[in-house]
């Protein structure tokens, strides 16, 4: 276990000091091209004095963030922030999806996409980051699962991103995470006819559509984790069974073959893809851990 995964459990031992946060509140975001998306907000602290901000974007399905994610990562950090939750479009109020787009709306399958996701988180952070020029110490993105990826090319391209903090991803495409644990023959079979029908939003395989598919399953978030300088700190369950834990070693293999240390991985045992285990929950743990470090500084920077 590197340095920065032992800062990381020795930081989740310490108690929450941080101040109770209420239910979040909820607004609309009005896009630059006329669309909309509901965003939620929770703070902790003094809003005149807090120096921390995090922003955090939905994992797949069309659940709202404000339900039950933007409060778990809020109580789970536990430190004095403002917190901010980005909903995809087209996700109906305190809707709890099924992790797939099978229940989801049309308007929301449509906008369903990497590219649309990379444009509305963008345009979103830099609204807000605008509002108060030069105001935050802190701008953490946190991220789960196919959000996770999404956090990891977002602090990619921008360049005032300090800390990414992610659960249950890493460094695999969608083909490799679903071919380790489908078999490379069934998820061959599966491209080749969401192939022969790539805009389809009615056409599904595996509660997504085939839209879906055909604009994700080949990103690799390899590349977008290696390009980052900030402290980036992932967290995995030793029995994933959605994104498998190979995926978060690959990153800190070839982070440590580049001479990268800003990277640390925490894998907990027995946990599955939320961190959760047959008698813990691991996931506030690792949120505390990580907050502790960009509160109190604990993880270095790589040096250049």
């Amino acid at each position: 276990m590197n340095r920065m995964a032992r800062l990381l459990l020795a930081a989740a031992l310490l108690p929450d000091v941080g101040a109770a946060q209420s239910a979040p509140d909820m607004g609309t975001f009005h896009f630059a091209d006329g669309g909309t998306g509901a965003f939620h907000e929770l703070l902790r602290g003094d809003a005149e004095t807090v120096e921390t901000i995090v922003f955090t974007y939905g994992g797949s399905g069309c659940s709202d963030l404000g339900h039950y994610w933007l409060p778990r990562v809020a109580s789970g950090m536990g430190i004095d922030a403002r917190y901010l939750a980005l909903n995809k479009r087209y996700v109906d109020k305190g809707a709890m999806g099924d992790g797939g787009g099978a229940t989801c709306s049309p308007d929301f399958n449509t906008h369903n996409t990497p590219r649309q996701w990379m444009a509305d988180y963008m345009e979103f952070i830099s609204k807000t980051l605008d509002a108060h020029p030069r105001r935050w110490k802190n701008i953490v993105l946190v991220g789960a699962s196919e959000g996770g990826a999404l956090a990891a090319r977002v602090a990619r391209a921008r360049s005032d991103i300090t800390h990414l903090v992610v659960v249950g991803d890493g460094g695999w495409s969608m083909r490799d995470n679903l071919a380790s644990i489908l078999g490379a023959d069934e998820v061959e079979a599966a491209w080749k006819e969401i192939a022969r029908h790539p805009a389809s939003t009615k056409r599904m395989w595996l509660g997504h559509p085939y839209r879906y598919w055909f604009d994700t399953l080949d990103h690799t978030p390899l590349g977008d984790y290696l390009a980052l300088e900030m402290p980036v700190l992932i967290a995995f369950g030793e029995r994933d069974r959605s994104v498998p834990v190979a995926s978060g070693h690959e990153v800190l293999r070839a982070a440590q073959a580049a001479g990268k240390k800003n990277i640390g991985l925490v894998v907990y045992p027995g946990a599955d893809h939320s961190l959760r285990a047959e008698e813990q929950d691991f996931l506030d743990e690792f949120l505390r851990g990580a907050a502790h470090g960009i509160r109190h500084g604990a993880i270095e920077r790589s040096q250049p």
